[in-house]
C-alpha cells in the first residue's frame, strides 16, 4: 500500500467513525426526546390537554397534580428528573411542571414533588375540570362531596370516612353507601345549603365537571376550597380524579390500589377490542330518557359516548341530528330525532334506565321488561335491527354516567360475548363490591339489577 492509499484510507475510516458517533447521538438524543415529551392523542382529557401515553394496558389519563411535569399518570422521579431538565434549560417547561406554581421551575417544584411522593406536602396545586388551578391544603381530612359517585369513589379509594357532608342524591344511596348516606344532607347539590357547609368545616367540597361556576364563587367567597373533578361518565379521568383524591387525603397508596385494579381490569378489555376490524366494531346507539317520552343520546363530547369508543363501538355519531334538524356530531347531550335512530338502523342499542326498573335493591325483572317494551314500541323501531334481533340493552344510569367503569364492564360484554367469553362483569362487579365498597354481605346478582336482559 503507498503512502497517498494508506492516508486515503485513514480518513475514509475516520469519516465513517464520525458518521456512526453521530447516528448514535442522534438515537440517544431522540430517545431522551421521547421520555419527555412523546405524547398520544388516544385517551386525551376531557380537558383538551395532551396526556403522555406511559401505560401498555389501554389506560391512559393525566394526573393532574402540579409537579406531575411529564403529564403522565403518576408522580414520580421521572417527573423530579424532568423539573430539574426545565429548571436547566434543557427542556421545555410543560403544563404541570410548576409544582408550586410561583411562576418559575426551580429546586422549590423537586422539593414540593419530593413531598407530594413521601406524604409531607402542606398544600398541594391541582387543575380542576375548568383547567384552573386550585389550591388545597392537605392532607385533606373533611370532604363535603355533592356527587353520589365522588362519594361512592370515596368510600372505594378508601378515604370514605373523610366524608362529613353530602347532597340529597347521596343521601338516598343507603344500600350502597349506608355509613355514607347518614352523614349531614347539605340539600341540591345544584343548590345547596351553603350555611350548613361552613357549619360542617371542610377542607374541600367536590362536585364532578358540572359543578357550577357561579355556585363555586360564592362558596370561595365565604372561605371555602370548591372542586370540580372528571368524574361523570368519564371512565379514565375518573381513575385520574380518583387518584387525585387519594393524594390530596394523604392515601395514594389504598387509591392506588383501586385505580391498578380497574384500570388493569378496563384496560385488558380496551386492548382485546383494539384491533377489531371496522366490520367487527359493533355499530350502536346511546340513548337515555328525556321528559314526555323523548329520547336523549349523545355526541363525540359525550363521556358515555366515549366509553362506548374505548370499548371498540362504532358510536354512529356522524351526522347525527336532534329534533330541531341540528347536526349534533360532537355535542355532549341532546334531544335525539327517533328517525335518526331508525335510519341509522344500529345493531345494539343501549339506553340508560334512570331508577325505574335497575339499580340497588332492584329486582323485578317484569318492570324492566315493561320498560325494555316501551323502547321496542316506539313507532318505526320494529324496523331496527337492534330491535329485531333482541339486542337493546336497559343499563343502570348509576353504573354508566355515575360508577362508569362498572357500567363499561357490563356494556362491553353485551357488545362483545365472543371476544370477552372470559370476562365476567357480575364477578368483577361482586369484587368491587366486597374488597373496595366493603360490603361482604351484598350479592350483585340476587340484590339488584344493573343490566337487562341478563348477559351470562
Amino acid at each position: 500500500m503507498d503512502k497517498n492509499n494508506k492516508y486515503l484510507y485513514i480518513g475514509l475510516f475516520l469519516v465513517v467513525l464520525i458518521l456512526v458517533f453521530g447516528v448514535m447521538r442522534v438515537s440517544m438524543s431522540s430517545d431522551n426526546e421521547k421520555n419527555v415529551t412523546t405524547t398520544s392523542t388516544t385517551g386525551t382529557s376531557t380537558t383538551g390537554t395532551s396526556t403522555t401515553e406511559t401505560s401498555t394496558t389501554g389506560m391512559n389519563f393525566t394526573l393532574f397534580i402540579y409537579g406531575n411535569a411529564n403529564g403522565d399518570m403518576n408522580i414520580d422521579q421521572q417527573d423530579i428528573d424532568l423539573i430539574e431538565q426545565i429548571g436547566a434549560g434543557k427542556a421545555d417547561q410543560t403544563l404541570l411542571a410548576d409544582a408550586n406554581l410561583d411562576g418559575k421551575v426551580d429546586s422549590k417544584d423537586v422539593e414540593q414533588v419530593k413531598a407530594i411522593i413521601d406524604g409531607t406536602a402542606t398544600e398541594m396545586v391541582v387543575q380542576d375540570s375548568y383547567n384552573n388551578p386550585i389550591r388545597v391544603k392537605t392532607p385533606v381530612e373533611r370532604i363535603v362531596s355533592l356527587d353520589k359517585m365522588i362519594a361512592e369513589n370515596a368510600q372505594a379509594i378508601g378515604v370514605g370516612d373523610r366524608i362529613v357532608g353530602i347532597d340529597k342524591d347521596t343521601a338516598s344511596r343507603s344500600i350502597i353507601l349506608p355509613e355514607i348516606s347518614k352523614v349531614k344532607n347539605v340539600g341540591d347539590a345544584e343548590e345547596p345549603d351553603i350555611e350548613a357547609i361552613v357549619a360542617l368545616k371542610p377542607d374541600l367540597i367536590v362536585q364532578n365537571q358540572f359543578f357550577d361556576e357561579e355556585l363555586m364563587n360564592k362558596m370561595k367567597k365565604t372561605g371555602l376550597t370548591p372542586l370540580s373533578m372528571i368524574y361523570h361518565g368519564d371512565i379514565q379521568n375518573s381513575l385520574g380524579y380518583a387518584k387525585m383524591l387519594g393524594y390530596l387525603c394523604g392515601s395514594p397508596d389504598s387509591a392506588n390500589r383501586y385505580v391498578d385494579w380497574m384500570g388493569n381490569t378496563l384496560g385488558e378489555i380496551h386492548n382485546k377490542l383494539a384491533d377489531l376490524d371496522e366490520d367487527e366494531r359493533a355499530k350502536v346507539i346511546y340513548l337515555y330518557p328525556r321528559k314526555n317520552g323523548a329520547l336523549g343520546s349523545g355526541g363525540d363530547e359525550c363521556p358515555t359516548i366515549k366509553t362506548l369508543q374505548f370499548l371498540g363501538a362504532n358510536t354512529m355519531t356522524k351526522n347525527t341530528k336532534d329534533t330541531k334538524g341540528n347536526i349534533m356530531d360532537t355535542a355532549s347531550y341532546f334531544e335525539i330525532d327517533p328517525e335518526v335512530v331508525i335510519a341509522k338502523n344500529p345493531e345494539v342499542i343501549v339506553m340508560e334506565d334512570f331508577d325505574v326498573a335497575l339499580g340497588y335493591g332492584l329486582t323485578d325483572k317484569a318492570v324492566a321488561q315493561a320498560e325494555l317494551d316501551k323502547i321496542k314500541a316506539m313507532p318505526g323501531f320494529d324496523s331496527i335491527d337492534a330491535v329485531k334481533n333482541n339486542k337493546v340493552y336497559l343499563v343502570d344510569v348509576n353504573i354508566v354516567s355515575h360508577s362508569n367503569c362498572l357500567g363499561a364492564l357490563y356494556i362491553s360484554k353485551a357488545l362483545y360475548p365472543d371476544q370477552l367469553d372470559d370476562i365476567d362483569p357480575y364477578e368483577i362487579h361482586q369484587k368491587y363490591v366486597t374488597d373496595f365498597l366493603k360490603l361482604p354481605d351484598m350479592d350483585v346478582k340476587k340484590d339488584g339489577l344493573f343490566i337487562y336482559p341478563n348477559i351470562s
